[in-house]
């Protein structure tokens, strides 16, 4: 089985990478020096790209508070929490904190770290506790 259709964090970053994608489109054509011509749609494109920003970002916040249960799904919240950190706005940084959270919590309760390696891939006192925690119980 595909673990997008059984793993809803995995289900959930598959749809924000489809979103991004989309937005990345609009994007590209609000670039288009022929849009000027064109005020109607260019209104509309703009549009469209405020909606999907809206829909990327309700998308990071609901794969924040979803569990991890693939390890397609745990690698995807980190991934999104590498991101989150990268922007470094402090709603983000904290969204990384759940994000790194949720997914070295499943990956070391799933045996796939030893606790030495959780404890050190955690950046934030949050995760420390509850990847070492998370450890303790795998190992």
């Amino acid at each position: 089985m595909d673990p997008v259709e059984f793993c809803p964090a995995a289900a959930r970053a598959s749809s924000l990478a489809r979103f991004e994608s989309l937005y990345e489109q609009v994007e590209d054509l609000m670039g288009d020096p022929s849009l000027a011509r064109q005020p109607k749609l260019a209104g509309e494109l703009e549009a469209l790209a405020c909606r999907l920003l809206l829909e990327i970002e309700e998308a990071r916040t609901q794969l924040a508070g979803i569990e991890a249960v693939s390890s397609a799904g745990a690698i995807a919240q980190l991934l999104a929490a590498i991101r989150d950190i990268r922007v470094g706005d402090d709603a983000e940084r904290e969204r990384a904190k759940q994000l790194e959270a949720r997914a070295v919590g499943f990956l070391a309760a799933a045996g796939l770290f030893d606790g030495e390696v959780c404890r050190r891939l955690s950046q934030t006192r949050f995760t420390k506790r509850r990847s070492a925690t998370a450890c303790a119980t795998a190992s």
